[in-house]
C-alpha cells in the first residue's frame, strides 16, 4: 500500500468593500469560474465544469471542477467547490463571505478562504504558487464586488 500523500491546509482571508449578498451573486453565476486566474472554461460535463489553465511559461493543466452555488446561513455565505485533475493537487474549498461593518459605516465582506489539498507533484504546482493563485481569486473577486457596488 502506497504512503499516505500529506495534506496541505491554505487559508487566506480579504476584506472587501462591498455586501455579502453582491460578492455571493457573482459566485453563482457562470463567469465565477473566471475568477481563478488564468483559468478558462473548456466544457460542461456531468454536473462538473471541465478548465484549463497556464500554470506556468511551458505547462498547461486541466482539471474538472464541481462548485456549488453560495449557501445562506444566518451570518454569511457559504460557497464549497472541488477540483482534480492530472498532476494537481485534490482540493476541497470552502469559501465564507461574513457581514463586516467597516470604521466608516458602510458594510462590507470578511472573506475567508480554506483549501485542503492532497497530491502536491511539485513539477506541476506547489503550494507556494497555489497561495498565490488563491490570493489572486480573491483579489479578482474583491474587485469585481467592488465595482459592482460603485456602480450601483
Amino acid at each position: 500500500m502506497p504512503p499516505a500523500s500529506p495534506s496541505h491546509r491554505t487559508r487566506l482571508t480579504r476584506r472587501i468593500a462591498a455586501d455579502p449578498t453582491s460578492t455571493a451573486l457573482l459566485l453563482a453565476g457562470p463567469t465565477a469560474f473566471e475568477l481563478w486566474p488564468g483559468v478558462r472554461r473548456v466544457a460542461d460535463v456531468g454536473g462538473r465544469v471541465v478548465v484549463e489553465t497556464e500554470l506556468s511559461a511551458e505547462r498547461t493543466a486541466a482539471a474538472s471542477v464541481r462548485a456549488l452555488p453560495p449557501r445562506r446561513t444566518p451570518t454569511s455565505y457559504v460557497s464549497r467547490f472541488e477540483w482534480a485533475g492530472p498532476g494537481l493537487p485534490e482540493t476541497t474549498a470552502e469559501l465564507v463571505l461574513a457581514y463586516a461593518p467597516g470604521a466608516d459605516g458602510e458594510l462590507g465582506t470578511h472573506a475567508a478562504l480554506v483549501l485542503e489539498s492532497t497530491g502536491f507533484d511539485p513539477e506541476v504546482l506547489d503550494t507556494t504558487a497555489l497561495t498565490a493563485m488563491a490570493e489572486g481569486f480573491l483579489a479578482n473577486l474583491a474587485r469585481a464586488a467592488e465595482l459592482r457596488s460603485t456602480a450601483a
